[in-house]
């Protein structure tokens, strides 16, 4: 449901939540470490720098690390900073017409599970992700 695109990106942020609070990080180590391509992986946090998610630091010691704590960052922030909310509001169908008074076979349902979603995603956060793979309830990020 989510582009893979943010799916890599909230990858990349829980493998930061991972690491020392502050801790700054260069984006080809992230890559390699989730064996994404380094230009995406740019480009993808550049948006969380953006967004405030992440803070950027250049120069040999640079990289990027999370502005705030972990426990802060709801994976709703994320999916707005890489997808916007597109997501939350376009047709599960891609019909561009569709919504209340002209909607398609589907727009009901989806509407609820749309909603379910969002309120999932609202107070999901990445602690909670980092928590599973400690717990090893995730195999791999």
């Amino acid at each position: 449901m989510l582009s893979s695109a943010c799916q890599d990106t909230i990858r990349a942020a829980v493998w930061l939540s991972t690491k020392p609070e502050g801790e700054f990080h260069r984006i080809q180590e992230i890559s390699q470490s989730l064996n994404l391509p380094f230009h995406f992986m740019a480009k993808s946090l550049q948006k969380l720098v953006r967004a405030g998610i992440l803070l950027s630091q250049r120069g040999a010691a640079g990289g990027v690390t999370l502005a705030k704590k972990a426990s802060d960052i709801t994976l709703i922030s994320i999916i707005d900073a890489v997808d916007g909310s597109a997501f939350f509001d376009a047709c599960v169908l891609g019909i561009g017409d569709c919504e209340g008074e002209t909607p398609c076979a589907l727009h009901a349902q989806w509407d609820v599970w749309r909603q379910e979603m969002l309120a999932l995603y609202s107070v999901m956060k990445l602690d909670e992700i980092v928590d599973d793979l400690l717990l090893h309830k995730v195999k791999r990020l």
